[in-house]
């Protein structure tokens, strides 16, 4: 993912000066401080500024479209009685919600995007991407725990009405809480791997950044 550099804006800190900074709510840096260390007089006012991309729109389109189905298969029988209709309409409502989870949602409120291939032989591989480490870091994190939420949520919403529907020997009706588990599993599980290897790419880029520093500092 092509994500843009962060700007900063910095003033060098003349004798005598300590810094004082402090993050706001997504753990971004924001202001600092020069005081004089002498008289704990204000020097100057320094701005650097990474800036986070929010989504709010993206954030509720997510929410809604996780609510749909499960509100559907709650609340469809006090419309119809028709099974047939019924079932199009929450599956429906599944396929949208996960086609919104897997290629919108997950790009912007967590960088990361996954999907599967199968060649021709029949082999399934699965490909994963993610912003750098720039871009990962222009990531709300209030967005970002809502969207881990709503993953984990998903699931255990729809093993609960599948277990509902078992209970109840409505076995017509359990086929939908199957349809949703198996999409919002497959959600899951696609991110999680997509998480793990966006963490190793990451950790893998430091330790080439610090072994080359190391053996810049060595021959340098």
């Amino acid at each position: 993912m092509v994500s843009c550099l962060p700007v900063y804006s910095s003033k060098v800190a003349g004798p005598g000066t300590n810094r004082i900074a402090r993050r706001d709510d997504d753990g971004d840096r924001r202001r600092s401080r020069e005081v004089d260390g002498g008289s704990g007089r204000a020097m100057s006012t320094v701005t650097i500024e990474t800036p986070v991309e929010r989504h709010p729109a993206t954030t509720a389109l997510t929410l809604g479209f996780k609510a749909a189905p499960i509100v559907t298969y709650i609340t469809c029988e006090l419309f119809s009685q028709d099974f047939i209709g019924n079932f199009v309409a929450c599956v429906v409502a599944l396929a949208m919600d996960f086609w919104v989870t897997k290629n919108i949602s997950g790009r912007l409120l967590v960088g990361l995007r996954y999907w599967n291939e199968i060649d021709e032989e029949g082999n399934s591989t699965w490909r994963f991407e993610s912003r750098d480490d720039e871009g990962m870091s222009r990531v709300s994190v209030a967005e970002r725990r809502v969207f881990w939420t709503a993953l984990y949520a998903g699931v255990g919403a729809w093993t609960v009405l599948l277990i509902g529907a078992l209970a109840s020997f409505e076995f017509n009706y359990a086929l939908i809480p199957v349809v949703g588990l198996l999409l919002a599993a497959s959600n899951l599980v696609g991110y999680l791997k997509c998480s793990k290897e966006a963490k190793e790419q990451l950790a893998g880029f430091a330790r080439q950044q610090m072994t080359r520093a190391v053996f810049s500092s060595v021959t340098g």
